[in-house]
């Protein structure tokens, strides 16, 4: 009887490259031996973000009189709207699927995105919690 995969251990993070001003579509694929392989997509999108601010006082001597001027910079910024992963481990034709969805808020933007997936060997050859798999 040979052992099973179950999760353990996965990692993976992602970082945002904050020039662009159209839409980034990333797709990325990994091949293992033996049909394991690991695929990604996220999207993003430019959102206008504060970068710069600053604000000038110009006060003339002996006098009440001043002068004031701020300036509020704003740049797009990438921000995910969405986030797909998908793991294939083992066996050969595996029927287990892994997913991870990111949801961003409005709040701080953040160029990290962060998602894992554990995985440790199971002798029970009773089908996983994810799915049925051949081996």
């Amino acid at each position: 009887m040979r052992p099973r995969m179950l999760p353990v251990v996965f990692g993976e993070t992602i970082k945002v490259n904050p020039e662009p001003t159209h839409e980034i579509r990333c797709n990325s694929e990994v091949k293992y031996a033996s049909e394991k392989h690991f695929q990604d997509k996220v999207f993003y999108v430019p959102v206008p973000t504060v970068t710069a601010y600053s604000e000038t006082i110009v006060a003339a001597p002996n006098c009440t009189w001043r002068k004031y001027r701020s300036q509020l910079t704003l740049e797009p910024r990438p921000r995910a709207l969405r986030f797909h992963s998908t793991t294939i481990i083992f066996p050969k034709h595996a029927r287990s699927t892994f997913r991870t969805t990111l949801h961003c808020s409005l709040g701080r933007p953040s160029p990290w995105f962060t998602a894992s997936v554990q995985l440790q060997l199971c002798q029970d050859p009773a089908p996983s919690l994810l799915g049925p798999a051949t081996l």
